[in-house]
């Protein structure tokens, strides 16, 4: 998706080192199948710049357990996470790259497709070996995406604001146009939908 890749060359320029950042250290799953109680995960995060963190959730399956995981540590800052939508989960095997006799260690490519409050799909993708790390890994970078979407958002706003303050028109039409791009391709919290009526941007 070439709109999607724009949008994320932005946030890394808005950002800068400001981006957030998760690095997948442990997770254990827990699941009683016989028992039918829900699938448990601990989801052990780490960032550059804070400590680790263990994130808890559960569901029906790991997919569904993390998400709830996800959403219970990070919505409450970031809540346009709450708006987002799976619209589809894909997995398959590479068997071209088996090197044991069963080709049970192939290399799996996971994707998923996520749709925002603007209806707008966003594709993210990872292969690994492992295929449960490999679904962890993109659920998170999907929720990082989102997060530094909204980080992205709310930063232009304020330097926008401060453009117009300052009497910048060269500032002020560089920040309409980033934030013109990011109203269209991230989702957004009740604040932020307040920010977007406000600058009547369409």
């Amino acid at each position: 998706m070439p709109r999607q890749d724009t949008t994320r060359e932005l946030i890394r320029t808005v950002l800068k080192d400001d981006a957030f950042v998760m690095h997948i250290e442990t997770y254990t799953i827990t699941e009683n199948v016989q028992a039918g109680t829900p699938c448990r995960i601990a989801l052990t995060l780490r960032s550059e710049r804070a400590q680790a963190v263990t994130i808890e959730g559960e569901g029906v399956g790991f997919i569904d357990a993390l998400c709830a995981g996800l959403l219970a540590h990070y919505a409450r800052e970031f809540e346009s996470l709450k708006t987002v939508q799976f619209t589809g989960f894909a997995v398959r095997a590479k068997m071209d790259t088996t090197r044991g006799a069963t080709g049970s260690d192939a290399v799996g490519i996971v994707s998923l497709t996520v749709r925002n409050s603007e209806g707008t799909l966003f594709e993210f993708e990872r292969q690994g070996r492992s295929l449960v790390a490999t679904a962890v890994a993109v659920v998170v970078e999907a929720f990082e995406h989102f997060i530094n979407s909204e980080k992205a958002f709310i930063t232009v706003y304020r330097a926008l604001r401060d453009a117009k303050d300052r009497g910048r028109p060269d500032l002020i039409t560089t920040y309409t146009t980033q934030l013109a791009q990011l109203v269209t391709t991230t989702s957004y919290t009740q604040v932020i939908e307040r920010i977007r009526e406000e600058m009547a941007i369409r």
